[in-house]
């Protein structure tokens, strides 16, 4: 919920909890803020389509309208998914073996850049899809910084953060997926890990070249 005013994500919040909706009167009474306040920051999320609404009819007069969370709102909140998808690539890494596993990783990179694929298509310039690259590892859990843009200097983009640290260190054939992800998403550049936290480095850092 990065970038939100305070009183969006209390309305976000509200929301989750109040799955069959809520009016914008509950939502001023619940901020301590006017109608016209509330309506203004419900407006601001609604446009980033993270609300919706449903107009319902009571017994008597017009229908009210409730504002509710869309599955794009539901998406905003931390899921703690980890521990399983630790688990998981462990058990697969070890009834695969190394190079299925590397494989599997790489297919699976693949798929999540084609579920992007128009973010990169639309770059105006190699330095512009550098930046949005670094900024759809970021999305995907990683804390990454783009350290350099120019491919024709060696673009480099460094993350901070191991997804998958504590199995990526017993199955360091795990990291193909960022590699080849970087890969695809940049239409075909050439990636190197030159700095690996799985193996004992400060940072994990790749290097982009031409091909």
């Amino acid at each position: 919920m990065l970038g939100l005013h305070l009183n969006q994500k209390k309305i976000l919040e509200y929301l989750l909890d109040h799955g069959s909706g809520a009016t914008l009167d509950e939502l001023a009474a619940h901020l301590q803020v006017t109608k016209s306040a509330a309506k203004e920051h419900v407006v601001k999320i609604e446009n980033l389509g993270l609300v919706t609404f449903q107009d319902k009819k009571g017994a008597v007069g017009r229908p009210r309208r409730y504002y509710m969370l869309s599955e794009k709102g539901n998406e905003t909140f931390p899921r703690q998914y980890s521990w399983l998808s630790n688990l998981i690539l462990e058990l697969l890494s070890e009834e695969l073996g190394s190079e299925e596993s590397a494989q599997m990783m790489e297919r699976l990179a693949d798929k999540v850049v084609g579920s992007m694929r128009t973010r990169f298509e639309n770059t105006r310039s190699s330095a512009e899809t550098m930046h949005e690259i670094t900024k759809a590892l970021s999305e995907l859990g990683y804390r990454a910084v783009l350290k350099q843009s120019d491919l024709r200097k060696g673009a480099a983009i460094e993350a901070t953060n191991c997804v998958y640290h504590s199995v990526a260190k017993a199955h360091p054939e795990l990291c193909r997926f960022d590699i080849r992800f970087i890969e695809k998403a940049s239409g075909g550049m050439k990636v190197k890990l030159e700095s690996c936290i799985a193996r004992g480095g400060a940072v994990c850092r790749f290097c982009v070249k031409k091909p």
